[in-house]
């Protein structure tokens, strides 16, 4: 199974709330997941390292599918659980030269740097179903859902893509 995204206005069938307004919201989620777990936020860094880039991967960056990319993938934790995982990607161009200095962000939150930095702009949000194989294997289940973004400066060409974990958020949120 591969992601079907849609505009989060678009989407066939999305899914209920309070699901669909944390995919859709437009600020930071670093700054909800600290809000929501009561300021207990971390960030766990899997991996981050060249990647072939995956289709959707690429038609969303306009790169050809299987080009080295820079990949980080990361869990977010809060409330004292991981809630999301994070998987980012960059064309290698985008190294060393974009106002986000990608490859030392450690387990420094990437939505801190980017909601902080006026000249980086962010495209429309979109949703879909998350293939469980692409999750780490203690994290793989069927059905999650995800949002992700493509971040721009010129230099900068970033997806952002953000699969939230079974359980979150919780009800009424």
């Amino acid at each position: 199974m591969l992601p079907d995204w849609f505009a989060t206005d678009c989407h066939p069938a999305p899914p209920p709330v309070p699901l669909f307004n944390w995919l859709c919201a437009e600020g930071s989620l670093t700054q909800r997941l600290t809000d929501a777990g009561n300021d207990d936020f971390r960030v766990e860094l899997l991996a981050q390292e060249e990647q072939p880039a995956r289709t959707d991967e690429a038609q969303a960056l306009g790169i050809a599918t299987g080009q080295p990319v820079w990949v980080r993938q990361v869990l977010l934790h809060t409330d004292g659980a991981p809630r999301v995982f994070a998987r980012s990607v960059a064309p290698l161009s985008a190294l060393g030269s974009a106002a986000v200095e990608l490859n030392g962000l450690g387990t420094t939150s990437l939505g801190h740097l980017l909601f902080r930095n006026p000249q980086i702009r962010r495209g429309p949000i979109e949703i879909s179903r998350y293939p469980a194989a692409w999750l780490p294997c203690a994290w793989q289940a069927e059905g999650l859902w995800a949002r992700r973004s493509h971040f721009s400066d010129g230099d900068l060409q970033l997806l952002v893509c953000e699969v939230f974990l079974q359980g979150w958020p919780p009800a009424g949120t």
